[in-house]
């Protein structure tokens, strides 16, 4: 994956949905989590800023790839996600 694009996104779970990444906005890199709640056959994602040192923080915490459980799901939603500003929420959304 080419990080020196303007969209980086890392998925760090197949099981349960959540992760970060960061895009170039208004000329500045603004840097995301995001957390899904899983539906049968769709996800309601939530999509906040944080900050680059929570960004460093995640890509050195979770590999690229983890099998995780909804109770680190709960966890990364917590930490990243909740108390941020929200970009985008919405059905099979993320940016």
């Amino acid at each position: 994956m080419d990080k020196n694009k303007d969209y980086f996104f890392r998925v760090i779970s197949n099981n349960v949905r959540f992760g970060c990444g960061y895009r170039t906005h208004n000329g500045k890199r603004q840097y995301f989590a995001w957390h899904g709640y899983p539906d049968r056959n769709s996800d309601y994602i939530t999509t906040s800023e944080i900050s680059e040192s929570e960004f460093d923080e995640i890509c050195k915490k979770y590999p690229e790839e983890i099998t995780a459980n909804r109770a680190k799901a709960e966890y990364f939603r917590n930490k990243y996600v909740d108390g941020h500003t929200v970009i985008l929420q919405g059905w099979d959304r993320l940016l």
